[in-house]
């Protein structure tokens, strides 16, 4: 697996160039994108920069893109970042987190997700218009 590396303002990328993890914050939304097989504790180094350093925050709408993913779920890692703080309570409700997939199977990897996040709505879409109109759905 390649080099992690990280780059600064609100984004961070981990891996090399056919296998990484790319995280970023832009107008008040998170995006993670799963590209190849990456190191699952990518995911999770992430998270904790972005998260240390306040770009991302508990209750975010977030999009978590795995169209081109095709590694396998690293359960440590996803319990990890679960366990690093109380995710998706916020005043106006639980924060949404859309799964951008075209497999429909990965419905039922969302269903154990959604126990280890479970202040979060978690919801699997196949294209992105349809996950950003509901992430930007009020409540």
């Amino acid at each position: 697996m390649g080099q992690a590396s990280a780059q600064g303002g609100d984004a961070v990328h981990f891996g090399d160039g056919t296998d990484y993890v790319d995280i970023h914050a832009e107008n008040g939304r998170l995006e993670i994108a799963l590209v190849g097989a990456p190191d699952g504790m990518h995911i999770y180094h992430g998270m904790k920069q972005g998260y240390a350093a306040g770009w991302i925050t508990t209750a975010m709408p977030t999009l978590v893109d795995v169209l081109a993913f095709s590694g396998r779920i690293d359960w440590t890692a996803i319990k990890a970042v679960a366990q690093m703080t109380t995710w998706g309570r916020s005043a106006t409700g639980p924060s949404r987190v859309a799964y951008l997939t075209r497999d429909p199977l990965f419905v039922m990897v969302v269903k154990v997700v959604a126990v280890l996040f479970p202040h979060s709505k978690h919801r699997v879409f196949g294209n992105r218009h349809a996950a950003t109109m509901w992430l930007q759905a009020r409540y």
